[in-house]
């Protein structure tokens, strides 16, 4: 993961699945379950961010609980609160 301090006050995001990952329907799915967990947070950050959240394992590596541990580590990494929220 990327980002920048946003200059304009607002958190944007970008998820980013490349192709050789795994086919469109996986490249979707990553995005689907990232989507809701990072606009999720939004709330709790204290400096908006512009992110960019790239996922780098294929497909048949990564499961739906794999991706949401990944994003749970960046919201503790980034020090953002609520980050335990959710997990379990």
């Amino acid at each position: 993961m990327r980002w920048i301090e946003s200059p304009d006050g607002f958190c944007r995001f970008c998820f980013l699945a490349k192709k050789k990952n795994g086919n469109a329907v996986y490249r979707n799915r990553c995005r689907r379950i990232l989507r809701p967990l990072f606009f999720g947070m939004v709330p709790s950050i204290k400096k908006p961010v512009w992110a960019m959240v790239v996922v780098t394992d294929s497909s048949e590596e990564m499961t739906a609980e794999r991706l949401r541990e990944s994003a749970f580590k960046i919201f503790r990494k980034m020090e953002w609160n609520g980050a335990d929220v959710g997990e379990g």
